[in-house]
C-alpha cells in the first residue's frame, strides 16, 4: 500500500472508532505487518497524523489517540490572529503557526494570519497596522511575535499588548516576552525554557574541551537571546570556569564582515543566538579556511530545516513546534474563557541534536 492508503485508513478508524482518549494504538511494527510495508513507511505515516495532531508518541510509552471534543452547535466560533513579524523568512515560526491552523476546526475558531517586514527591520509600521486590524474586525485573541533588532523594538511591543488590553483582545506571546528578564509582563507567553537550552549548548561545547566560548548576538535581540546567554554562563559557572570564559559578541552588518573584522582566533567555542545567524557565519568561517569543528566548535538554537543540510552540518537545540503551538492554542481558549486567571509561562521541553559543527565525525 502506499503511504497515502495507510494514512486515509488510520485517520479514518481513527475518527470513527470508539477510541478513548489516551487510548493506546499497535506498535508500528504491527501496524507494518498489516499493511505488508517497513517500519520507516508507517513512523512516516505516524509522523504526518502527530503533526495534525490526530495522535500523540511518548517514548517509553507508545502512540495514543487525541480525541478532540466536537464543538456543541450553540457555541461561539472564535476569530483569532497571527501577528508575526518577518513571518515567511523566520523559519522557526512556520510550523508552529501551521499547528495552530491545524487545531482551528478542533477547537471551533478562524485563523487569520498575518506578518511582514524582514529580519532585519521587523517592520513597525505593519505591526501597528495589523493591530488595528485586528482591533477593527473585533478578533477574541492574537498571538504576538514581539519585534526585535530595532532600538525602538520594546517601547512598540508595549504599545502593541496595550492595544489589544483597551480593546478587551487577548494576547499570547510565542517564544519571547515584550520585556527583559528577570522581569515579565504578566501576559501569556508559550516557548522552551531558554535558560536551559543556553546551560544545555555550552555545557556540550565545554565537554567538548571548549574552554573559551564566544556568545554571537545582535543589538537589541529578543528577550530569549538574553536567557541563553544567562544559561550558557552558568554552564561556565558550573563547570569551574571563569565567568569571562564565556563573551557576548554582537555582529554588525553581515556575516562577511564580521568574519572579517572580528578576533574569532581567541574562542575554541561558538554560539550563535539562533540557526539563522550560524548558518551563513559557518560558510564565511569555511570561507575564510577556518576549520570546524577543529579550529572552532558552532553551536547555535531553533534546529531549522537546512541546520542538516549545510557543509558542515550544525549541532543545534531543537525546538518543538508542534508542541509550542498546541500549548499556544489551548493557553488561548483558557485565557478567553477565563479572562482574569493568572499569566501562564508554558515551557515545553527542546532537545539537543549534535553534528559536525561541534563533533568530528
Amino acid at each position: 500500500m502506499k503511504n497515502v492508503d495507510i494514512y486515509r485508513t488510520l485517520k479514518d478508524e481513527i475518527a470513527v472508532s470508539n477510541y478513548p482518549d489516551g487510548e493506546l494504538l499497535p506498535t508500528d511494527l504491527l501496524y507494518a505487518e498489516r499493511f505488508q510495508v517497513s517500519r520507516p513507511t508507517v513512523a512516516r505515516v505516524m509522523n504526518r497524523l502527530e503533526e495534525e495532531g490526530v495522535i500523540g508518541r511518548k517514548a517509553g510509552y507508545g502512540t495514543f489517540v487525541i480525541k478532540h471534543e466536537k464543538p456543541s452547535l450553540s457555541s461561539k466560533e472564535l476569530t483569532l490572529g497571527l501577528l508575526i513579524p518577518a513571518l515567511g523568512e523566520t523559519e522557526i515560526f512556520e510550523p508552529i503557526c501551521g499547528q495552530i491552523a491545524n487545531l482551528a476546526d478542533a477547537h471551533n475558531f478562524t485563523l487569520l494570519w498575518g506578518g511582514g517586514g524582514t529580519i532585519q527591520n521587523r517592520g513597525v509600521n505593519l505591526a501597528i497596522q495589523l493591530a488595528q486590524k485586528y482591533i477593527a474586525k473585533k478578533v477574541d485573541g492574537v498571538f504576538f511575535t514581539p519585534l526585535e533588532l530595532i532600538p525602538e523594538a520594546a517601547e512598540q511591543n508595549r504599545l502593541i499588548v496595550s492595544m489589544f488590553s483597551k480593546a478587551g483582545i487577548s494576547v499570547v506571546l510565542l517564544d519571547s516576552d515584550i520585556i527583559h528578564p528577570p522581569r515579565t509582563s504578566g501576559y501569556d507567553r508559550i516557548g522552551i525554557d531558554n535558560i536551559e537550552a543556553g546551560f544545555v549548548v555550552a555545557s556540550h561545547l565545554i565537554e567538548q574541551g571548549c574552554k573559551k566560548i564566544g556568545f554571537a548576538t545582535r543589538r537589541n535581540a529578543a528577550s530569549t537571546v538574553h536567557m541563553r546567554l544567562i544559561g550558557g554562563r552558568e554552564a561556565i559557572l558550573q563547570a569551574g570556569l571563569k565567568h569571562d570564559q564565556m563573551e557576548e559578541i554582537f555582529i554588525k552588518g553581515n556575516e562577511e564582515e564580521f568574519v572579517r573584522n572580528t578576533d574569532l582566533s581567541r574562542f575554541d567555542g561558538l554560539i550563535c543566538s539562533n540557526d539563522a545567524m550560524a548558518a551563513p557565519l559557518l560558510v564565511e568561517l569555511d570561507r575564510s579556511g577556518v576549520r570546524i569543528p577543529e579550529d572552532i566548535k558552532i553551536a547555535a538554537f531553533d534546529d531549522v530545516k537546512y541546520a542538516s543540510l549545510i557543509k558542515t552540518p550544525l549541532t543545534t537545540y531543537r525546538q518543538p513546534c508542534l508542541d509550542i503551538g498546541t500549548s499556544a492554542v489551548e493557553t488561548m481558549i483558557s485565557r478567553i474563557k477565563n479572562p482574569e486567571m493568572a499569566a501562564r509561562v508554558v515551557r515545553v521541553q527542546g532537545k539537543l541534536v549534535i553534528r559536525e559543527s561541534t563533533s568530528k565525525r
